[in-house]
This record gives structure tokens, sequence and C-alpha cells, in this order.
């Protein structure tokens, strides 16, 4: 099973930020046929990733969730906040995570990872890009409107739709650019699989994440 840790905002955090993508999705741009380019994540997958597993034989996830439930008890309460946002390599739209405990969360990560790597279960050490969230990605379209541009060198033979098409994020970002959401406290650190959706006939490729374990952050909370 692929496993990872994550943090979940508050429900009044994710509501508040639910009504901000409203206006970003005002800002999306679409195919001439009016078929998207981007591809909204859904809110309740919506988290904060602490650390990626990858693939868990069953017979070592008691022995992961012991070691994360080691971490939390030392891990302090966080208090955090949605705030900007930003693309990664024109392909993933993201909301930033700022707020008091904002510089911890590296310092959480790690030992995550470390605590992981203790008892066995392989960790994915690439650099973890800033704390984010996810709310969109680029679709198929969008990604061959970027072969297109490409290949015609952006010259002459590179239309306008193309251009625009290629990359349908960046309006969307530039409307959650200035977003600030309320204050919410990271009280547990949750252990999640990600796995294919299991709607009959879906070839969309959409996970579905599963809460197998939580544990309480318990160590004082950030304040500043």
């Amino acid at each position: 099973m692929s496993l990872f840790a994550a943090l979940r905002p508050s429900a009044a955090a994710l509501d508040h930020l639910a009504l901000a993508l409203a206006s970003a999705h005002a800002q999306e741009v679409r195919r001439p046929d009016g078929a998207p380019l981007v591809r909204w994540t859904p809110p309740e997958l919506w988290h904060v990733t602490v650390s990626f597993f990858g693939s868990v034989p069953d017979g070592a996830v008691p022995d992961l969730a012991a070691a994360l439930a080691r971490v939390a008890r030392e891990a302090p309460r966080l208090s955090l906040r949605l705030r900007g946002a930003g693309v990664f390599d024109r392909r993933v739209l993201w909301v930033g995570v700022g707020g008091l405990g904002a510089d911890a969360l590296p310092g959480l990560s790690t030992a995550a990872a470390e605590a992981a790597g203790e008892v066995g279960v392989h960790v994915d050490r690439r650099p973890r890009q800033r704390a984010h969230l996810t709310v969109a990605r680029a679709g198929a379209g969008a990604r061959q409107a970027r072969r297109r541009t490409r290949s015609a060198g952006r010259g002459p033979g590179a239309g306008v739709a193309d251009l625009v098409a290629s990359d349908p994020l960046a309006g969307p970002a530039a409307a959650l650019s200035v977003y600030a959401g309320p204050d919410w406290t990271a009280h547990e650190l949750l252990l999640l699989e990600s796995a294919p959706g299991d709607l009959p006939g879906d070839t969309s490729g959409r996970r579905v994440y599963r809460t197998l374990e939580s544990f309480p952050l318990a160590g004082a909370a950030t304040h500043g």
C-alpha cells in the first residue's frame, strides 16, 4: 500500500479556501470546445504532506505507525495558516502554508522520515518543495498545448490559443496569490493510504485517501 504522513487543515480553514477558489475558477481558461484544461483537486483530498513513504508492505505498517506515534508525542501542535499560491513546473497549483508554526514543519518532516527509516520503511528522500496544499493540476490538454508550443518554438506556428492553453494555471495562481486564510491548529499527524478510486468505469486516475491512524501532537503548542 502507498502511504504518507500528513496534516489536515481544520474544517473552517478548508471551507474558507473553498470559497476563495470560486474566484480562481473564474480565471480558468478552457479549450475552444469548452473542455477543461485544469483538474481541480476535490476538497476531501486536501492535505499538507509531511513525509511520503511510497509502497509499504502490510506487515510493516504497525512498526511505521508506532514510529510516527513516537514522533507525534514529541512534536508541538502547530498554529498554521493557508496563504499565497504558486505553480510547480506549470503542472501543479498549490496554496502555501504560513503561520507561527510554519518554521517547525521541516523539523516534523525530517523526524517522520528518520523514524520511518529506523523501522526499515523506505522514505522518499528527494528534496521536498515548500509546504503546500495542492488544489489543481494541469490536464492532458494543457500538456498537449505545451508540446505544440515547444515544437513551434513559440514562433508564428504557436497560436495564441496554444500559448494560453499551455499555462492554464497562471490565471488561478494570480487570483490566489494574495490569499490568506484563517489560523488553524494542526493537532494530529495522520498516516494516510493513497489508493485508486473505486468508481466503476473511472479511468481518470483519481486517488482516494484513507486514514489508517491518527497521532495527537502532544508537545507544547506554538504560539510565537
